[in-house]
């Protein structure tokens, strides 16, 4: 099984809302979803999607910056080709939408 882990950071915006709102729609577009707008798993072009709300222990207080949590993106397949086209097609997606995106190894 191959991965990719996207960590997408939110500052509490609506607007970052509805792009995780987006992303879940265009992804329902063309597979199967089954979740929530901001949490929810897909089968999407021979891949599997999930996108889970993360909990953020503050390990310092900052004034210029307050951010409300993160959010993690796993794309899993058998197939490293599939992989490859969803993880760029879920990236340019949150991209175009205006979110930072953080591309974690495991």
């Amino acid at each position: 099984m191959f991965r990719v882990v996207y960590d997408v950071v939110l500052k509490g915006l609506p607007e970052e809302i509805s792009c995780l709102t987006k992303l879940g729609e265009n992804l329902f577009a063309s597979g199967l979803c089954v979740g929530t707008h901001t949490s929810f798993l897909c089968s999407y072009g021979e891949c599997l999607v999930k996108v889970v709300p993360q909990i953020i222990k503050p390990t310092q207080i900052t004034y210029e910056l307050l951010q409300a949590g993160s959010v993690k993106v796993v794309i899993e397949s058998t197939d490293h080709k599939s992989l490859v086209q969803v993880a760029s097609d879920v990236y340019r997606m949150l991209k175009n939408c205006g979110l930072t995106l953080r591309l974690l190894l495991d």
